[in-house]
């Protein structure tokens, strides 16, 4: 049997393996946005079965500034007030006279949401910001490799020139953006694409990373923007990225919730290493078997249960759920993964034997 760094590396590497990896995305570290589940309790039956059974990517990311700057000039604070019955929250990021305020007031008046940037110029204000390459700490790394060890492969999280955009200002104001807006739009994606190129740079010749997970490209597919722009959107962008994580010897994956099957000529241009998550009707558009015809047999495809799934329905059908996806993954190289992480910090034991369920029906069927 082969430990779950070796089968993550022959997957990769187009070598025989034991059996289909299994990946709860579930992080062997801390990561602010899952929940810490080897120090909670209700985790616990999980964690023996993940290190019994599973493979990990130990995803984690760094502090990459304000729009992948790092200037000492910018400068971010956060408050927490009550005003008229309603609980504000507010993040501001100042330079100079400049200011930009996030807040999401809630209580008496309901819940209301003002973002970043809500005026398409201050696109323009926020590139005449000072600009300071961001060169994460990673101190702790090697430390944390060891600790890993035989249980998977380190994995980093930078995101992509779309991620900062998208968290700048409403998903409306995105979508109305690309279609009004669409040369402003791409100037600000062209000076972030110039950013995290750096930044990926700066990891890679320091043998930071060894699979690297590149979120954002989903923001420039439908519904929220036409797919005949992905390709100058995201894809191009997403494209140099891949091919600079490929010039140093490691492997990339592309994270992509949502409506696929109009998108997937711009994956394949792309060529990323893997592609998570397919989503098959209804909650996206698009089948393994859809998705595999397309992008070709050596492309690892990852997915596909629904997390909502491993919360509400009962472990024979999960069993169904995994036998279906795995008889569709194995057409070619593939992992089985759940859409999403575990982010509760309490879940029930209906979705502990959920997860189990789902854990030995990926070793049952996944044999090769």
């Amino acid at each position: 049997m082969l430990t779950s760094r070796e089968r993550l590396t022959r997957l990769f590497t187009g070598r025989e393996i034991d059996r289909i990896p299994i990946w709860l995305l579930a992080p062997y570290h801390r990561v602010d946005y899952y929940a810490d589940i080897y120090h909670l309790p209700c985790y616990r039956p999980i964690i023996e079965y993940i290190d019994k059974y599973c493979d990990t990517f130990d995803r984690r990311n760094f502090y990459t500034g304000f729009c992948y700057s790092a200037s000492p000039q910018i400068v971010r604070t956060r408050e927490t007030r009550r005003e008229n019955g309603n609980l504000i929250e507010s993040e501001s990021v100042r330079c100079k006279d400049f200011t930009l305020t996030r807040s999401i007031s809630s209580g008496r008046d309901g819940t209301r949401v003002k973002y970043f940037v809500e005026d398409i110029d201050d696109l323009q204000r926020i590139l005449e910001l000072p600009y300071q390459p961001a060169e994460p700490e990673a101190g702790a790394y090697a430390d944390e490799q060891a600790e890993l060890g035989h249980r998977g492969l380190m994995m980093i999280d930078i995101g992509d020139p779309l991620q900062p955009l998208y968290h700048l200002m409403s998903a409306e104001n995105f979508s109305i953006f690309s279609l009004t807006e669409y040369d402003k739009i791409l100037e600000f994606t062209d000076e972030m694409y110039r950013r995290v190129r750096e930044l990926y740079k700066f990891l890679l010749e320091r043998n930071i990373g060894e699979v690297f997970f590149i979120v954002g490209a989903e923001f420039a597919g439908p519904p929220l923007v036409s797919p005949a722009k992905f390709s100058e959107m995201s894809a191009r962008y997403v494209k140099g990225i891949v091919d600079l994580i490929r010039e140093y010897g490691k492997w990339s994956i592309v994270h992509y919730h949502g409506n696929l099957a109009r998108v997937l000529d711009g994956m394949k241009a792309i060529g990323a290493d893997g592609l998570h998550t397919i989503e098959a009707p209804p909650i996206g558009d698009c089948t393994i078997t859809k998705a595999r015809e397309a992008l070709g047999k050596e492309m690892i495809l990852i997915g596909n249960i629904q997390y909502d799934d491993l919360v509400r329905r009962e472990p024979e059908e999960i069993e169904a759920m995994v036998q279906s996806a795995v008889e569709e993954g194995k057409s070619g190289r593939f992992i089985l993964s759940p859409t999403a992480g575990p982010y509760e910090q309490e879940i029930s034991e209906q979705q502990v034997g959920n997860y189990l369920a789902f854990i030995e029906a990926g070793i049952k069927y996944g044999r090769l």
